[in-house]
């Protein structure tokens, strides 16, 4: 009985040829890309960032959850306080942004949440040109249908800052301590 004849596991010459040349094609591509990099902005210009995370009042205050339905929830979903317990759609969150009196952003957001009813998160960068700046931002829950003109929840930030070229400042926002400049 002869043995079974194995093929051999070594690759060909012209195999690791091919190998070796691709590599140092890939090599050489990346040698060249690096020495040209890719700039995302202006590196002498500024930026303003915005970021919140907003919880917004409720649209219409929906009923309230009875005790049985929170005795059902478990332990850590379990609302802390009565306002909490409420359910229903929030109302959409208002960014203006204004920078020297002209308004360089308006958006609005809407609440997280399959049924609009989660928090509202937003980032947004604005260029422009380093120096001393007037900053304005407001921020401020929609007026719901049907709502007295100025019923909704309001913050705004007024500052005169100094933005150096290449940096950038942040305005964050906080349910604690509202918009401040960082």
């Amino acid at each position: 009985m002869s043995a079974p004849v194995l093929e051999s596991r070594r690759p060909s010459v012209v195999r690791l040829a091919g190998f070796a040349l691709l590599l140092t094609a890939v090599s050489l591509g990346l040698c060249v890309f690096s020495a040209f990099p890719w700039v995302g902005s202006d590196p002498g210009a500024a930026v303003v960032r915005i970021a919140f995370k907003h919880v917004a009042a409720f649209e219409h205050a929906g009923p309230s959850r009875s005790q049985e339905e929170i005795d059902k929830l478990p332990r850590h979903m379990r609302p802390t306080s009565p306002e909490l317990a409420q359910t229903g759609r929030r109302v959409d969150t208002q960014l203006t942004v204004a920078v020297n009196g002209r308004v360089r952003l308006e958006r609005r957001y809407r609440p997280g949440g399959l049924r609009h009813d989660g928090p509202t998160f937003g980032y947004e960068e604005l260029a422009v040109p380093p120096g001393r700046r007037l900053v304005e931002v407001t921020l401020a829950d929609r007026q719901p249908e049907g709502a007295p003109e100025g019923s909704g929840r309001r913050w705004q930030l007024k500052e005169e800052v100094d933005i150096a070229p290449g940096r950038a400042l942040l305005v964050e926002f906080s349910e604690e301590s509202g918009l401040s400049v960082r």
